[in-house]
């Protein structure tokens, strides 16, 4: 059985979800200078465990004030334009009070989201990646199709150490892949839980690890409200493991 690994629009690429450690979500910027953290990739395009899309921060005017605020961050499968609720940019600048610029509109930002098991925390985890870098190292790596293989349930056998070196407008991220064979233990966590996510929920408005929805159940994932706006997502206790155990 051959299944299609890469999301179609990782090979295009030319040119915040804020979370805390209980969530289940994970991005590279959490990492700090010479940080690094290991992962394996669970799953694949064609099963709904790796997409591409656009995301950008949403502004909303109070009914109360009259006065903008965020509203989250909208989530999209294709580049949005410029939309109506987009966020103003913010003045960064040296000494400034970070307030908003009117005129200026942020720049949708595109996301490969994968997911993967994370070495350090032993659970299933939603890598969220914005940096163009990781994903052309990683796009390298995945067509190093004889070096680095898939099983037919779509696991890889190797995993990818994400570094992080420097900071502000010099950092830099690197990705090093290791060829590690799948073991028992993993495999048995991914056919009991892989089809409690389902990544394309995002562009739903509903939780990705609400798994795919045949019918209307639950809330929207602390996720999007009317207007589209991702919200934060809803928290997942996990077992944290010995990194030094079997990855």
């Amino acid at each position: 059985m051959t299944l299609q690994v890469i999301p179609p629009e990782l090979l295009e690429v030319k040119d915040k979800i804020e979370t805390k450690e209980a969530q289940p979500y994970w991005k590279p910027s959490s990492l700090k200078d010479g940080e690094s953290e290991e992962f394996r990739l669970l799953g694949c395009y064609e099963t709904g465990h790796a997409i591409m899309g656009w995301q950008y921060p949403s502004e909303i005017r109070d009914p109360k004030t009259g006065e903008l605020k965020f509203n989250g961050y909208v989530v999209t499968r294709t580049h949005p334009g410029q939309p109506d609720d987009i966020s103003r940019e913010t003045d960064w600048s040296p000494g400034a009070n970070r307030a908003k610029i009117d005129g200026t509109y942020v720049k949708p930002r595109r996301f490969l989201a994968w997911v993967a098991t994370s070495a350090a925390r032993g659970r299933l985890e939603v890598l969220f990646i914005e940096q163009k870098s990781i994903r052309e190292q990683l796009t390298e790596v995945l067509q190093e199709v004889e070096d680095y293989t898939w099983t037919e349930e779509g696991l890889a056998n190797f995993s990818i150490k994400i570094s992080k070196k420097g900071a502000g407008l010099d950092t830099r991220y690197t990705i090093m892949p290791k060829v590690r064979a799948v073991p028992d233990k993993i495999k048995k966590q991914w056919a009991t839980e892989s089809e409690s996510i389902w990544l394309p929920n995002y562009f739903d408005g509903k939780d990705p690890f609400d798994g795919k929805q045949v019918e209307e159940k639950g809330l929207p994932a602390g996720g999007q409200d009317k207007r589209g706006a991702h919200v934060s997502p809803t928290k997942a206790k996990t077992k944290v493991v010995n990194p030094e155990e079997e990855f």
